[in-house]
């Protein structure tokens, strides 16, 4: 399936939003997720979010720094 992540089509053959994540090197514990036009904070479950054909998905990591 192809999907626009961070801006850039990608070819997968993951099915859920964590499955694509972890494969990324992604922790989707820790990831703030933009999907389907909603927002998932850290600790949502993205394992319950099904991946489709053509689908938006940025993610966003938070730092700390001074």
């Amino acid at each position: 399936m192809n999907i626009v992540y961070q801006g850039e089509a990608v070819e997968t053959t993951a099915k859920t939003v964590a499955e694509f994540l972890s494969a990324r090197g992604v922790d989707p514990a820790k990831a703030i997720v933009e999907y389907g036009g909603e927002v998932y904070a850290p600790g949502s479950d993205l394992q319950a979010l099904i991946l489709a054909e053509g689908a938006a998905l940025d993610v966003f990591k938070l730092t700390a720094g001074g």
